[in-house]
């Protein structure tokens, strides 16, 4: 059962991580542009203090934006600073002048200037993945970071993906340690999951 599931999740990752590649820079700049649109008029955004998210890789969706804006905003923002295998903290960004260059390329808050968050205080968590689907479902990249971190850590954040719209499946093959995510936002969608 768990084999079978884990060749459908590799599967459906590898086809996903294709399909986000495949955007030109342009295509993602601008879709990103019109999530963060979207996420700032959500109320989860708007009402939150602590805001987690991460640096983005150049085919991601960029939320380098977001960090500045929610900077402005006077809100708390934390980036992953990685601790073990599978295991993440959260660490406070004072401004996008302390990102460095940290593990696999992915940018984090400079040495010096690490402040480690509560991961109690977090309010709103903005969640990566491959992919996802309308049940709330997210396909992450294997490792298992944001499903620990979520459920064992900051059980209390509201969780909100943003993904292309290309990275909607029709259906996310779980186990029962994947976490869901509360709300999702693509470039031509913004939607809450209602929980069965």
């Amino acid at each position: 059962m768990t084999a079978a599931i884990k060749e459908a999740k590799k599967a459906l990752r590898a086809q996903m991580t294709a399909r986000r590649k495949a955007l030109t820079p342009e295509c993602r700049a601008a879709a990103s542009q019109q999530m963060l649109q979207k996420l700032y008029a959500l109320p989860a955004y708007q009402q939150a203090a602590t805001v987690f998210l991460y640096a983005s890789m150049p085919d991601e969706v960029q939320l380098y934006g977001l960090m500045e804006q929610a900077l402005a905003d006077g809100k708390t923002v934390c980036l992953p600073l990685i601790t073990g295998k599978g295991t993440m903290e959260a660490v406070r960004l004072p401004s996008l002048s302390d990102l460095v260059t940290g593990q696999f390329g992915i940018l984090t808050v400079d040495k010096s200037k690490r402040e480690l968050v509560p991961a109690e205080n977090i309010d709103l968590i903005i969640v990566p993945g491959a992919a996802f689907d309308r049940s709330g479902h997210r396909l992450g990249l294997g490792a298992g970071f944001y499903d620990r971190f979520m459920t064992a850590k900051a059980p209390q954040a509201y969780r909100c993906a943003l993904a292309f719209d290309c990275q909607l499946a029709a259906e996310v093959p779980v186990e029962p340690h994947d976490a869901l995510v509360q709300h999702i936002i693509t470039e031509k969608e913004s939607f809450t999951i209602t929980q069965r």
